[in-house]
C-alpha cells in the first residue's frame, strides 16, 4: 500500500467507461489522491509477469482503495473465466481494503428483468449475461453497496461523500487507537480488538487474553519441567548439612513466591480492570498479565534447580518432596490462566443484574509434614 499518498485502484473495462475513468482521475489529483488507472503512464508495471497479474499486483500491493465502475460491458475473460475486474474485486476483497461498487443505472435496471427471463436478448445493453451474473453476486453478497450512476459527474460526486465518510470513520479509528501508541506491541491480537472496541466488560477479557498468551508462552520452559531437562551449572550438595540448608533456603523462596499471589490478585486486579462502574487502565492491565506469567515463571525455575542436584541417593526422597512444594501452585495458575477467558465470555454473555464477577485465585498451601519428617530422619540417621 501506499505510504505517502492514499491511493485509489480504479477497476472498470477501458473503452466504454474511458472518460469516466479520466474523470475520475482527474478528481483524484484535485483531492490530492493518487490515481492507479491502468492506461496511464503512471501505473506501475513488472515486465516480468502478465497483464493480468500486474493488475492484481497493483491492487494487493499499493492500493489503499478500490474502486469498481461497471457499464455495459464484461470485460474479456482471463483463464479462471472470470473477468479482469471481477478478479480485480476479488483480490480487493482478500486484502481488505474499503471497495465501493458503482453501476450504470441504465445497466442496473435491466437487473430484475435479466432474472425473471434469464434467456432473452440483452445484447444491445451488455455485452454478456455474465455481467448480470457478476453485479447480481455483487447485490446478493451482502458485503457492499452498488451505486447507480448515471454520468462521471453523478460517480464522482457519490464518491466524494463516501469518502468523507470513510476520513471520518478513520479520524474516530484513530482517537480509539491514540492510546495505543505506547503499549500496542504488548497486546495481543484478541485484547487489542476488545480494548479497540470498548464493549461491556472488555477489560476482564483484555485481563484473560493477556494472560493466557503470556502463560502459554512459558510453555517450552513447562515442558522442560514435565521431562526433567534443566540447563545450568550442577549444584552439588555432599552432607546432610549442606542438603538441608539448601532445602531451607529453597523453601524459603517457594514460600515468598507463592505469598506473592495473594496480594497480586487482591489489589492487582481492582487496580487494572477498575473499581465497579469505572473504566479499566490497559497499562495496568497488561502490567497485571506480565507479572502473574513472571510468577508462573519464577516458581517453574525454581522447580527446575532441583534437577541440577547433585547429591548422594539417599537424599533424593527429600530433594523430590521439595521439588513438589510447588508443583501445585504451578498447575493451579496455569489451569486458571487458561480457563479465564472462557469464563469470563460465558459469564459476560449470561450477565443479569447484580451479578458480581471475581478474578480470585487463591492458592492450595502446600502441605509440608513429610518433607518435614524426611528431614527430621535424615537428622537421626546422623546421629
Amino acid at each position: 500500500m501506499s505510504q505517502e499518498k492514499l491511493t485509489l485502484f480504479v477497476s472498470s473495462t477501458c473503452y466504454d467507461l474511458a472518460q469516466v475513468r479520466e474523470n475520475i482521475s482527474q478528481f483524484c489529483e484535485k483531492a490530492g489522491i493518487n490515481a492507479l488507472v491502468s492506461e496511464q503512464g503512471g501505473f506501475p508495471v513488472d515486465p516480468t509477469v502478465s497483464t493480468v497479474e500486474n493488475c492484481l499486483k497493483a491492487v494487493r500491493e499499493r492500493a489503499d482503495i478500490f474502486l469498481l465502475v461497471v457499464g455495459g460491458r464484461y470485460g474479456s475473460l482471463s483463464e479462471t473465466g472470470k473477468s479482469v475486474t471481477n478478479l480485480e474485486y476479488l483480490e480487493a476483497r482478500s486484502v481488505g481494503i474499503p471497495k465501493y461498487v458503482f453501476v450504470k443505472r441504465d445497466v442496473l435496471a435491466l437487473l430484475p428483468v435479466w432474472q425473471s427471463n434469464p434467456e432473452a436478448d440483452f445484447s444491445s445493453v451488455v455485452d454478456t449475461p455474465k455481467l448480470f451474473e457478476f453485479i447480481s453476486a455483487l447485490r446478493n453478497s451482502g458485503e457492499i453497496w452498488v451505486f447507480p450512476f448515471d454520468s462521471a459527474l453523478d460517480l464522482t460526486s457519490t464518491l466524494r461523500s463516501q469518502l468523507g465518510y470513510l476520513f471520518l470513520d478513520s479520524l474516530k479509528w484513530r482517537k480509539k487507537l491514540q492510546p495505543l501508541e505506547l503499549i500496542s506491541s504488548k497486546l495481543d491480537s484478541v485484547s487489542l480488538r476488545h480494548f479497540s472496541e470498548r464493549t461491556p466488560g472488555w477489560e476482564y477479557l483484555c485481563l484473560a487474553s493477556l494472560l493466557k498468551n503470556k502463560i502459554l508462552s512459558l510453555r517450552d520452559k513447562k515442558l522442560d519441567l514435565e521431562i526433567g531437562i534443566s540447563l545450568g551449572p550442577s549444584i552439588k550438595l555432599e552432607g546432610r548439612a549442606e542438603v538441608a540448608q539448601w532445602i531451607s533456603k529453597k523453601m524459603s523462596d517457594a514460600s515468598s513466591l507463592i505469598g506473592a499471589v495473594n496480594p497480586l490478585f487482591s489489589k492487582g486486579v481492582l487496580f487494572a480492570v477498575g473499581a465497579p462502574g469505572e473504566p479499566g487502565d490497559i497499562e495496568r492491565i497488561e502490567h497485571f498479565a506480565t507479572r502473574v506469567a513472571e510468577l508462573q515463571s519464577l516458581l517453574i525455575d525454581w522447580s527446575l534447580e532441583f534437577f541440577r542436584v547433585d547429591a548422594p541417593s539417599h537424599f533424593y526422597r527429600a530433594l523430590e518432596l521439595a521439588k513438589q512444594m510447588a508443583s501445585e501452585a504451578i498447575e493451579q495458575i496455569e489451569t486458571y490462566a487458561l480457563g479465564l477467558y472462557g469464563r469470563i465470555d460465558f459469564a459476560l454473555k449470561n450477565h443479569k443484574p447484580g451479578d458480581v464477577l471475581e478474578l480470585v485465585l487463591t492458592l492450595t498451601a502446600p502441605n509440608s509434614d513429610e518433607l518435614v519428617n524426611e528431614l527430621a530422619q535424615m537428622g537421626a540417621d546422623d546421629e
